[in-house]
């Protein structure tokens, strides 16, 4: 490559590079700086927050949380016995040779987070915090008893284009996309999310404590759930039986005098009727 054609090629690297904002690039991703401070204010977290109560229909049922703040991740108890809370966005984690210690690597990402209430928790947090009895003495990763409330991700905020999910799953890896802010397809996400539930009859309030209420609304979510993976399940069945008429329906239909659209489009309609009666 002769001098010219190089410059043009390390001016054009440049220009890539320049555009790489601050928190794609992985050297940021080891410092620990931006963890502490969120790139918004928090008069304008607080302000995009109301946006997302109001499209939830609930008030911090679901929670725009910097991937630095710690308050939002899982807790765990270390070697030495200390409660250790995890950034609530990992992207890797490396153990320090020779010692337990490990290096947490996170990513800066806003996310939005679901926040349960931890009464819902109770029935799975004992196996979740893996007790072990040693000796007598009974050991767990977490506490006993789940925290007043728990964040559970809803979703990661930020660009993809295909290319780099790709990549990352070829690595084993949850892919993080590029930083973006958080913005008006976000809460209109949240709201689609509550609207879908309105249509389902769940009202869903899982930042309160558990009780009857919750239980039946979490009944009715389940069945609701299973009554439309039935009707999937079945509507699949079913192309493949009009794409297969000749072969499904052959007694039926050796002696009729209908043409191959005229017999797809009854038994089209014999379909939606039964699937009419038996899922709405």
């Amino acid at each position: 490559m002769n001098r010219k054609k190089k410059a043009k090629v390390d001016k054009k690297i440049a220009e890539v590079v320049s555009k790489i904002h601050i928190f794609d690039d992985p050297e940021t991703w080891l410092r620990t700086d931006w963890q502490k401070t969120p790139p918004w204010s928090d008069e304008k977290i607080a302000e995009f927050q109301k946006k997302l109560d109001s499209a939830f229909e609930v008030e911090n049922g679901i929670v725009l949380v910097w991937s630095g703040d710690r308050r939002y991740g899982d807790a765990f108890y270390n070697e030495k016995g200390e409660l250790e809370r995890k950034l609530p966005l990992m992207f890797a984690e490396h153990q320090i040779e020779g010692t337990n210690d490990y290096v947490y690597i996170g990513c800066p990402r806003w996310l939005l987070m679901e926040v349960l209430h931890g009464s819902q928790l109770e029935t799975s947090w004992e196996a979740a915090s893996m007790p072990t009895e040693t000796n007598g003495k009974i050991t767990r990763i977490r506490p006993e008893k789940p925290p007043e409330f728990y964040y559970h991700h809803f979703k990661v905020i930020a660009d993809h284009n295909g290319f780099c999910c790709e990549r990352m799953n070829a690595e084993n890896r949850v892919c993080y996309g590029k930083y973006r802010e958080p913005n008006q397809r976000d809460i209109d996400l949240v709201g689609q999310t509550r609207e879908n539930m309105n249509k389902a009859g769940v009202f869903q309030r899982n930042d309160t404590e558990r009780g009857a209420k919750i239980l039946q609304d979490g009944t009715a979510q389940t069945k609701h759930y299973i009554r439309r993976a039935q009707q999937q399940k079945a509507i699949h069945i079913q192309k493949v039986m009009l794409e297969n008429y000749e072969v499904f329906f052959d007694d039926i239909l050796k002696d009729n005098k209908l043409t191959p659209r005229e017999i797809r489009a009854a038994l089209q309609e014999g379909f939606d009727k039964q699937n009419n009666e038996r899922f709405l």
